[in-house]
């Protein structure tokens, strides 16, 4: 990458969604007049270089969906101008940098789908749900309320370290026929829970977020096109894609359509929403995709599980085109329909990790699947509820909307709180 050591190249340099492999060159400190540095969907690794700091002038700098690791570097720190920075997709490891809460100029910052660990900050950035991401990373803590993440561990007093050390002496010097007794137990406990350990780990590897590019997307729907669309909601649009996955091949492809004021929180929320949540009855998210189009457009989007059947509401009332078709449902299929939705706001409101309300429940955001089994779907409206009162505690979509075009929730409206008695099935 000989242009890298062009001090005199001003304003842009993007050489993204390319086949670039190998580390990136130190060289690329000599950036000093470039404003926008753009090197995603590649196939870089190795460590983001310390001379990256050098570019002190950047404004949007973009590195997502490579194979970075090591720590984020502690010389971003001077870039104190940017932005825009993407650092998501990758494989980066340790802390988030302190020092990010304090770019007063930073508008959206992603660190989604890395291995990060520790607390998020609780400044600067950190402060505005719409204008970050840190979904993908398991091991974070902290942060906002409306991160809803568990709060970090409290260091543990020098005294009972002590304690422990001491347990830890006194059970390694136990008798040897005691420690022979619990070799013997546990050789035999891993004998007969081998094959079921086998099965639980291949169903984990199978549940795992597949990481997915913008142009992967495009390939998918056949570049969004309008034959491929299923529906278009409120925030969005729906195309069907295949992909070429090994468990997985036919997906729905949520994109948001960011211009619509409240899309970006529809989405933050939809992610938290399903990321929480595991139940037959509910539309499962197999990833997400966080990135900028080949225009630098930014771009969101949800992949979900394809539903074959459709939208409740277009067997209810199905367009003219399709008036020809056979589409009625008998009662016994009507009843279970009804069963299904009903157990999916039970988990909801009951024993989710979290009770949500869902807010936007229709005919068609319940989906049917090859075996006419009901899932509800669109989280995009969905509130986190208190699990002490049941009343509404936290909201990740807006204030001000609690339905969608032509639906409103039974007692909705500005002055009343929200509870899951409201959206109890009748």
């Amino acid at each position: 990458m000989e242009i890298l050591s062009l001090s005199s190249l001003s304003e842009l340099l993007d050489v993204s969604h390319n086949t670039l492999q190998g580390f990136l060159p130190s060289e690329i400190g000599n950036l000093i007049n470039v404003n926008i540095l753009d090197v995603s969907d590649n196939r870089l690794y190795g460590e983001i270089p310390d001379s990256i700091g050098k570019c002190v002038v950047l404004v949007n700098l973009n590195m997502s969906g490579n194979f970075f690791e090591g720590i984020i570097p502690t010389s971003l720190g001077n870039l104190k101008g940017l932005q825009f920075l993407d650092l998501s997709s990758n494989k980066l490891s340790g802390h988030i940098p302190e020092y990010l809460q304090m770019f007063h100029s930073l508008q959206f910052l992603n660190l989604s789908f890395n291995n990060l660990e520790g607390e998020v900050p609780l400044g600067g950035v950190f402060t505005n749900m719409s204008a970050f991401s840190l979904i993908g990373n398991r091991k974070i803590c902290g942060g906002i309320h409306e991160l809803h993440l568990p709060p970090c561990p409290s260091t543990q007093p020098h005294g009972k370290k002590h304690k422990a050390a001491i347990l830890v002496v006194i059970i390694a010097v136990s008798s040897g026929v005691l420690g022979v007794t619990l070799i013997l137990f546990f050789v035999l406990l891993y004998r007969t829970r081998k094959t079921r350990t086998r099965c639980s780990s291949m169903a984990a590897m199978r549940t795992e977020h597949v990481r997915v590019s913008y142009a992967e997307l495009v390939r998918a729907t056949d570049g969004f096109s309008s034959a491929n669309l299923i529906g278009v909601g409120s925030f969005g649009s729906v195309y069907k894609g295949v992909m070429d996955w090994d468990h997985i091949k036919m997906v729905a492809v949520k994109i948001l359509n960011l211009q619509q004021q409240g899309a970006s929180r529809s989405f933050i929320a939809e992610c938290e929403a399903l990321r929480r949540i595991r139940h037959r009855n509910l539309v499962k998210i197999i990833t997400a995709c966080s990135s900028v189009d080949f225009r630098g457009n930014d771009f969101k989007a949800l992949v979900l599980e394809f539903m074959e059947n459709g939208s409740l509401e277009r067997w209810l009332h199905p367009e003219v085109n399709e008036q020809c078709a056979t589409r009625n449902l008998i009662l016994e299929q009507r009843v279970s329909i009804a069963i299904d939705v009903a157990s999916a706001l039970d988990y909801l409101h009951h024993h989710s990790p979290v009770p949500i309300v869902h807010c936007d429940l229709k005919p068609s955001n319940i989906l049917l699947d090859g075996d006419m089994t009901a899932r509800v779907s669109d989280f995009g409206l969905a509130k986190f509820l208190s699990e002490s009162t049941n009343s509404f505690s936290i909201s990740t979509s807006l204030a001000a909307i609690k339905g969608s075009v032509g639906y409103i929730a039974p007692g909705e409206n500005p002055c009343t709180n929200v509870s899951t008695s409201q959206f109890l099935p009748t």
